[in-house]
């Protein structure tokens, strides 16, 4: 079997492990009454959007359209298909591995492709609606975002293996890095002059030599499986955001550095009984998983983001519904973390210092939250009433 036969049948065991997940959740029902309905609703929604726009979104400048594509440049990630079971075999056939690897690489590279055509045709009425914007800047923009997306996700791939601090400071200078050139770029495509081309060309030669230097080693095998573990778990987890009875399946993980901020952890109350006790145990789990932090952190700022553009009646909406499932988003995760301790989990739902610890958290938390997006519909319902 040759790496190409090889990554049909790991395809196709994936293709079907994700397809048997969603068919877990759309039943019949789900189908006939949400999917069908929300399609065809969607469908009459953007024929309207080529004779006129929402009066919510009349007033929105066009940078905040390519603002959303910025953010959604940094999205998706380039596969490698390796498993735990290649150590022996496949190390020892190289060649093998690293056709594998590539086209596990090219396959990564055209779903990228399909996500900006979907986006294309999605955005593509804005074509009638702004006179600063032709058809020909529109398609160079979208070319743009897709270079600038295949560059992020291709120097991901190359620096996943580092730490977690060094992660951070390259993510934020990277972010702004890119944030500075695509203001450029659309500033400039928007002003009748070929600077996102050039650097369109730039990001795809870049982001392909990176993926020829990464997919051709194997040095990085442990790291990859890693990866593969958590992609093939992600839709999973986002379905026990919304169903907890589900059971999501533990992603092993290479034992790396602790974070600096954590190494020399003392206890965070002086008083000490049970309740300060799993509050302080959940507060820890919290902020050393990197992935709640970042979940955190972007379901805020959507949600501050849909309070800033949305009218007012959408504002307070979003907020209303910000607030419930907030709340029971923390409510999903205390419950996952304490039943991971075998003392706590015979006491979750039974004894009160459990449930007294899951509300002192919930202030600890969501409040602050709640508090900032609160704030922010505040202020920009006054904004809206004075414009």
């Amino acid at each position: 079997m040759n790496g190409k036969q090889l990554w049909i049948k790991r395809a196709k065991i994936d293709w079907r492990y994700q397809s048997n997940i969603l068919l877990s959740v759309f039943d019949w029902t789900i189908i006939v009454y949400l999917l069908i309905p929300s399609l065809i609703f969607g469908g009459i929604a953007y024929h309207s959007f080529w004779h006129s726009l929402p009066i919510w979104l009349s007033n929105v400048p066009i940078f905040v359209y390519f603002l959303g594509c910025y953010l959604l440049s940094g999205q998706g990630l380039i596969r490698t298909y390796m498993e735990e079971a290649d150590q022996l075999y496949l190390i020892q056939h190289t060649s093998k591995m690293v056709e594998l690897r590539y086209i596990s690489a090219l396959y990564s590279i055209c779903l990228i492709l399909f996500k900006w055509l979907c986006i294309y045709f999605l955005l593509l009425p804005l074509t009638n609606h702004f006179d600063s914007i032709k058809l020909s800047h529109f398609v160079q923009l979208i070319f743009y975002f897709f270079s600038l997306n295949m560059l992020i996700v291709s120097y991901k791939q190359a620096i996943y293996h580092l730490s977690t601090i060094k992660k951070v400071f390259i993510d934020i200078f990277s972010f702004l890095l890119f944030a500075c050139v695509s203001y450029f770029a659309v500033r400039s495509q928007l002003n009748n002059v070929n600077f996102s081309i050039v650097i369109s060309v730039l990001f795809i030669f870049l982001s392909l030599w990176q993926i020829r230097v990464y997919q051709g080693q194997y040095k990085t095998f442990y790291t990859d499986v890693e990866k593969e573990q958590v992609n093939k778990g992600k839709l999973i987890r986002f379905l026990f955001a919304v169903n907890p009875e589900i059971n999501v399946p533990r992603v092993k993980k290479l034992k790396k550095k602790s974070w600096l901020l954590w190494r020399n952890s003392t206890r965070i109350f002086s008083d000490r009984n049970p309740v300060n006790g799993v509050t302080e145990l959940f507060i820890k789990e919290f902020l050393r998983g990197k992935s709640n932090v970042i979940n955190y952190l972007q379901l805020i700022s959507i949600t501050s983001t849909m309070v800033l553009l949305t009218p007012i009646w959408l504002k307070w909406l979003t907020f209303i519904a910000f607030w419930f499932f907030f709340k029971e988003w923390l409510v999903l995760l205390f419950k996952e973390i304490i039943k991971q301790n075998p003392y706590l989990s015979k006491d979750y739902g039974k004894e009160d210092y459990v449930f007294l610890s899951q509300k002192k958290c919930e202030k600890l938390i969501v409040l602050p939250a709640i508090l900032f997006v609160l704030f922010l519909t505040i202020l920009s319902t006054v904004f809206s009433y004075l414009i």
